[in-house]
């Protein structure tokens, strides 16, 4: 390792329900990492908090003690931070936060952008302002749903109806509701992930449609990807332990679709202020587009879908993460 040499943490784990899935992520972009150009240091954040520089992903189980890393310290073992927490407190801004009051450039969405984007309720409610099409949802804070509320979803929504934590990702806390008679369980789980739910109109069989972009100012918009989930939707299972869902990159769709659905993931990039990299996802029914969510700190796993459209479009895996680096800010 040459002493001039950019050292990337890339930091890893986390505190939400998603932390073996970023330890899978962090795996596959170590095994791609360009290191003729940069210095990889693997930084584990462990279910307690603590931060961990480690010499490889064996010792994620049983951090030594001495490896324990102060995050004031953090600008001694890496001049650029390249995190994939996925979930709470790695994804919503709080890491983010905290590499800035560090002084300390990192890969990816910058705070305001990652709290936005991960806080669907939010989110949902900026977007409307926007104007782009949505599925029809209903907020529900606290935990608070009184009988009338309950009464109202029953009556102005038409099943199936989906029921999601404000706060995860990796579909974590979703349940497809096809009876009523499981309306209030389902709030009762969202809730176990989070104090804000969503209600979200169901949509039967859409399209999953997802589009990787890349880029601060000038931006790379890949092709639009096709998902057809082994399971009713696209849930944990699918992503990460199944592997029977159907993935067709590029989508088979007309140049219309295609032209609206790469113009309105470019607009909610630029409106929600992301940088470096993130994935935009769509339902398409009976030729009507829905903006669905948007993904700031992607899956990397083998089978995920960002660096897959993004190879789609001429990449390398090593291209791909050596431009990640380049865009930090």
């Amino acid at each position: 390792m040459q002493n001039n040499m950019l050292k990337i943490g890339l930091i890893f784990g986390g505190l939400s329900n998603e932390h073996e899935v970023s330890i899978i992520s962090a795996q596959n972009i170590a095994a791609n990492f360009d290191i003729k150009k940069y210095a990889p240091v693997l930084i584990f954040w462990n279910k307690n908090g603590g931060f961990f520089c480690v010499e490889n992903f064996k010792e994620v189980k049983i951090p030594k003690k001495q490896n324990l890393v102060k995050i004031e310290d953090f600008k001694k073992y890496f001049d650029i931070a390249f995190p994939i927490t996925h979930g709470k407190y790695g994804e919503d801004g709080v890491l983010q936060a905290i590499l800035e009051s560090q002084r300390i450039k990192y890969c990816g969405c910058r705070v305001l952008s990652s709290a936005l984007c991960m806080d669907k309720a939010v989110f949902k409610q900026f977007v409307e302002g926007q104007k782009i099409k949505q599925v029809k949802f209903k907020i529900i804070i606290d935990n608070k749903l009184s009988k009338k509320e309950l009464k109202e979803i029953k009556r102005e929504f038409i099943l199936p109806i989906f029921v999601k934590p404000a706060n995860s990702g990796s579909s974590v806390g979703i349940t497809k509701v096809k009876n009523l008679k499981n309306l209030y369980s389902a709030i009762k789980i969202a809730f176990q992930h989070d104090n804000k739910v969503i209600i979200e109109q169901g949509i039967e069989k859409p399209r999953e449609i997802e589009i990787a972009i890349l880029g601060n100012k000038n931006l790379i918009v890949s092709e639009p990807g096709e998902l057809k989930p082994f399971n009713e939707f696209y849930d944990y299972n699918d992503k990460y332990k199944l592997n029977k869902t159907k993935v067709t990159i590029p989508a088979k769709l007309n140049k219309k679709q295609i032209k609206e659905i790469k113009e309105i993931a470019g607009r909610v990039y630029r409106i929600c202020c992301c940088t470096g990299f993130a994935r935009v996802d769509f339902l398409l029914k009976d030729n009507k587009i829905y903006l669905n969510e948007i993904n700031t700190l992607p899956g990397f796993t083998q089978n995920s879908m960002y660096p897959l459209l993004m190879m789609n479009k001429g990449m390398s895996y090593k291209q791909l993460i050596n431009r990640i680096i380049e865009l930090a800010s």
